[in-house]
């Protein structure tokens, strides 16, 4: 690279960074998390909706909850709340991700990687979010399953559709760990004493909760290649679903939609707290 090129590059660094920065950016992508939450107590309500029986056949996934948003008096300003804040978090980790390393280090380059890898689950929130705010939202399950089936159509695609769900299942096991560690922790300025362990024992039930539902996605897409089905490759629902037909499946059930809930409730206090 050229030295006019590098130091073009460092510049836009320095402006991207000076734009996330801002404050009312940081106000936007806060309202992200507040988004997030919306979404995870509607997930959540399903869940344990579906664990007591008293399930109607909505999905049970976030586009099953963005749906539920949907039909309510005020909710497509809410929808619109959801993908404006979400799309700024997810617009403020693409930053992170190209310009937040301080080093060249493994853990640097992790940690970018990570930042990338939640920009794209929160750019997926927000464009659902758009399209059922333009009353255009489709099932996400559909969605996976039509992905699996091409996916098995082409050259190589069991061995993506393995990868994918092994990728599921690290992502799962990490929120557990996550939550077991308390690792949550390093993304929050240190809390007020009388908030520190109401909010810890939230984030760590919705990291546990949250981690079991993708592992049981990524064992299902993991599933579904081997056996050359794509109808089993769903994402949440079809997880929903699986679990349910489990012997004590409700009771798994309503504990990972209370699991949902706190994490609903832990992204709250998350806006405010979160280390930006």
């Amino acid at each position: 690279m050229s030295d006019q090129a590098e130091r073009a590059a460092r510049e836009t660094g320095r402006q991207a960074r000076r734009i996330a920065d801002s404050r009312w950016f940081e106000t936007t992508a806060r309202a992200g998390f507040v988004g997030s939450g919306i979404v995870h107590l509607l997930v959540g309500y399903l869940v344990v909706l579906l664990g007591i029986g008293s399930a109607s056949g909505e999905e049970t996934d976030q586009s099953g909850a963005l749906q539920q948003l949907a039909a309510v008096p005020g909710g497509i300003v809410l929808l619109w709340v959801v993908a404006v804040g979400t799309a700024a978090l997810a617009l403020r980790l693409v930053v992170e991700a190209v310009v937040g390393g301080r080093s060249d280090s493994t853990r640097a380059w992790a940690a970018r990687a990570k930042d990338a890898g939640k920009a794209v689950v929160y750019g997926v929130v927000s464009y659902t979010a758009v399209t059922f705010a333009l009353g255009a939202g489709k099932s996400s399950s559909g969605s996976s399953r039509g992905a699996a089936a091409q996916a098995l159509a082409t050259p190589g695609g069991v061995f993506v559709l393995v990868a994918a769900g092994v990728a599921a299942i690290a992502i799962g096991v990490g929120l557990v760990v996550t939550g077991v560690r308390r690792s949550f922790r390093k993304q929050l300025v240190p809390l007020p004493s009388t908030i520190d362990r109401p909010v810890t024992v939230l984030a760590i039930v919705g990291y546990v909760g949250k981690g079991i539902a993708v592992v049981v996605v990524g064992v299902l897409i993991v599933v579904a290649a081997f056996r050359s089905d794509p109808s089993q490759a769903t994402g949440l629902d079809g997880a929903f679903q699986a679990i349910h037909g489990m012997p004590g499946g409700g009771v798994v059930l309503v504990l990972v939609g209370i699991g949902f809930l706190a994490y609903g409730v832990y992204s709250f206090f998350r806006a405010k707290y979160a280390r930006l």
